[in-house]
């Protein structure tokens, strides 16, 4: 089993409703955040860490600001020992029951008017819950336009020892090609001390997930924060018990440098606004300390598009 963190954070400034259920059948509970006006809004799906078992109450800040950006945030949690074939199905279930209009009855039901733009769809994942999004993308695109990746983490065990389903064969790319954003810090491949292993070994955390994508992407390593920063406060004094957190460092800060970026790269690929995206090319452009890398897989800018394909570009 995993040690990993939960997940990450964002930014902005408006209210927001929050209702829980729905679809539990599907393997997740589900937790409903939208804008309060009346509207039509991108979606993003996201799936907290440790395979879903890190509770999303604990991104909570995150996910609020998120929405404040405009979007509707469906956040799933859950209790299951990880399982990343069968979880990364329900993922793909949830894709398919958003498709066929049941996320818009949910919102409904929980007293929500903010309308799923079905044509704006992203998926999200932090730590270990960016293995469950990456096998449900392998077992088909569905809705997904976008991917955000948060501190991903591969493989079952910290260790690597156990390798049956691990999402990443290196040397090889992923089973989906879809336009990316991987946000990781330098904290992320340190252990807290000789005890536990690295809540994000460097073996199966995000250089192997760039390596492995398929379709263009874009890394935002922010240089002094660490695998459980994204999360509220409280959560964070929890998590650092096992993952490394630097005392000093802002974590205000760090999670408004999540949300402007998440915002940034899904309205560059999800609105169209893709000269944006030389914005994620320059390290002035951010409020914290980062280092910066993309591979567009031989694309300009102009050319990329929202969507996802099972057919992976091998460059």
């Amino acid at each position: 089993m995993k040690f990993t963190g939960a997940l990450a954070c964002i930014l902005s400034a408006a209210a927001a409703d929050n209702f829980s259920g729905g679809a539990d059948d599907l393997g997740f509970k589900m937790h409903y955040h939208a804008p309060t006006a009346a509207g039509t809004y991108p979606v993003v799906l996201f799936v907290s860490g440790f395979s879903g078992d890190a509770p999303a109450s604990a991104y909570s800040n995150f996910v609020k600001q998120v929405t404040d950006h405009g979007y509707i945030v469906v956040a799933m949690d859950h209790l299951k020992i990880p399982n990343y074939p069968g979880q990364g199905q329900a993922f793909h279930d949830v894709m398919e029951w958003t498709a066929a209009g049941h996320l818009q009855e949910a919102l409904a039901d929980a007293g929500i008017s903010a309308v799923a733009d079905l044509e704006r769809v992203a998926v999200m994942g932090q730590s270990a819950g960016n293995h469950v999004v990456g096998q449900g993308l392998t077992d088909g695109c569905s809705v997904a336009k976008a991917m955000v990746m948060i501190d991903p983490v591969d493989g079952f065990d910290p260790f690597g020892i156990i390798k049956k389903q691990n999402l990443i064969t290196p040397g090889e790319k992923l089973k989906f090609t879809i336009p990316s954003l991987l946000l990781d810090n330098e904290l992320d491949p340190l252990g807290k001390n000789a005890l536990f292993p690295p809540c994000a070994p460097a073996k199966l955390g995000a250089p192997r997930w760039f390596d492995a994508t398929a379709g263009p992407v874009w890394n935002v390593n922010a240089s002094s924060y660490g695998h459980v920063d994204c999360l509220d406060d409280l959560f964070i004094a929890a998590g650092k018990l096992i993952c490394p957190s630097d005392k000093t460092t802002d974590k205000k800060a760090y999670r408004s440098h999540l949300a402007d970026t998440v915002a940034l790269f899904l309205d560059a690929v999800l609105n169209g606004h893709t000269d944006k995206l030389s914005l994620l090319e320059d390290a002035t452009k951010f409020n914290i300390a980062v280092t910066l890398r993309s591979d567009l897989k031989g694309q300009s800018h102009a050319d990329v598009k929202p969507g996802c394909s099972n057919t992976a570009v091998i460059v």
